[in-house]
C-alpha cells in the first residue's frame, strides 16, 4: 500500500504539473550525444527502441530520425499528451513500469533518469523484462541519481512532492545480475551526482 501511495503521489505531481515540467525538460535539450552512442553501439539498420518515462517526447523526436521503430511509454497520461502533441508520429504508451510488458525484438531500451522512480524490488522485475525482450546484444541505457548507498528520499519542489531512489553502481549491477554486462559506466556532477550506465544483454 505504501509503495502505491508513494508512486501515486509521483505521478500526481507529473500530471498535474506536466506543462511546466515539460517546458523545463525541453530547455534542457534532447539528449543527442547519448542516443548516438547507443545507436553507435549496434551494428544495425532500423533499431526497435522502447524509451521508459519518455514524458513530454524530448528524445523521442530526436531518436526518430535515427529509426522508425520508437515506442515510448510513460505512467503520466498529461506528459503522454504533451509527447502526443510534440511529436504526433512517434508512438506512446501509458503504462506502469511494474507490469508493464515489452514488445519482443527490442535492440535498445533507454531510461533517461525516470527509473530514479522505482526501487531496487522493482527493478529486478524490471531487469528479467527487458532481459527477455532484447534482441541479442540488445543494450539498456539508463541515467539515475547516485547515493553514497541505496537510499530513498522525497523531494518536493514548486510543483509538488517526488519519491526518488538513489543507487550505487554496485547495486545495479546486482540487480541487474549475470545476464547483463556493462560496457559504459560515467558519472556526472551536476546539483546532484548522477551516473550514466549502459548493459548489454548476455
Amino acid at each position: 500500500m505504501a509503495k502505491n501511495l508513494r508512486k501515486n503521489f509521483t505521478r500526481e505531481t507529473y500530471d498535474k504539473a506536466a506543462r511546466g515540467y515539460a517546458k523545463k525538460f525541453k530547455d534542457l535539450g534532447a539528449r543527442t550525444q547519448d542516443v548516438d552512442k547507443a545507436f553507435s553501439l549496434i551494428d544495425k539498420e532500423n533499431l526497435s527502441v522502447v524509451e521508459i518515462g519518455c514524458g513530454a517526447g524530448r528524445e523521442a523526436e530526436y531518436i526518430l530520425t535515427k529509426t522508425d521503430r520508437y515506442l515510448g511509454m510513460d505512467i503520466s497520461t498529461e506528459m503522454l499528451e504533451i509527447a502526443k502533441e510534440n511529436v504526433p508520429e512517434a508512438d506512446f504508451a501509458q503504462a506502469d513500469i511494474d507490469t508493464y510488458q515489452f514488445p519482443k525484438g527490442v535492440d535498445i531500451v533507454f531510461a533517461f533518469a525516470s527509473l530514479l522512480h522505482s526501487s531496487k524490488e522493482s527493478l529486478f522485475g524490471l531487469f528479467t523484462r527487458m532481459h527477455n525482450a532484447l534482441n541479442e546484444d540488445g543494450i539498456v541505457y539508463m541515467s539515475l541519481k547516485r547515493g553514497d548507498s541505496y537510499s530513498t528520499a522525497v523531494v518536493e519542489d514548486q510543483y509538488g512532492p517526488r519519491k526518488f531512489y538513489y543507487y550505487t553502481r554496485e547495486t545495479l549491477l546486482e540487480i541487474a545480475g549475470s545476464k547483463f554486462e556493462e560496457v559504459f559506466y560515467e558519472e556526472q556532477e551536476r546539483i546532484e551526482t548522477w551516473f550514466t550506465v549502459i548493459l548489454r544483454k548476455k
